[in-house]
């Protein structure tokens, strides 16, 4: 039962820092004024790709140290994933992004999360 839990959680903390790494960098690319200018489109799209790319990793590092049941895992990170991106979606459009921004996030990461650790799962057995 703990290592089920560490695993989630490994996956989860691998998503977290590479968007914590990525954010100020695209940031520093798409932004005028840094974190602090107005969002532009291709700031938000490469915030979404290294977020599918986050979603992957950690769908895939999450099956990966599953002992048992890589898919199950993979399905408890996603759903991890579905509760924390629809609790902050109220957060994030008063922050300026768009509604259509949130959703996507709520909806296609979880998905790529189960992608990742479906590949992942497959590969390895």
């Amino acid at each position: 039962m703990v290592s089920s839990i560490l695993a989630v959680l490994a996956g989860f903390a691998f998503m977290v820092v590479l968007v914590m790494v990525t954010t100020p960098l695209l940031a520093k690319l798409f932004l005028e004024g840094g974190m602090r200018g107005s969002l532009t489109t291709s700031y938000l799209a490469g915030n979404l790709t290294m977020a599918g790319v986050a979603a992957l990793g950690g769908g895939c590092l999450t099956a990966r140290l599953a002992h048992q049941e890589p898919l199950l895992h993979g399905i408890a990170l996603a759903g991890l994933m579905l509760v924390m991106s629809l609790l902050s979606m109220r957060q994030s459009t008063s922050a300026g992004q768009p509604r259509w921004y949130a959703l996507t996030l709520a909806t296609v990461m979880p998905v790529l999360t189960l992608g990742g650790a479906y590949f992942c799962s497959r590969a390895s057995g």
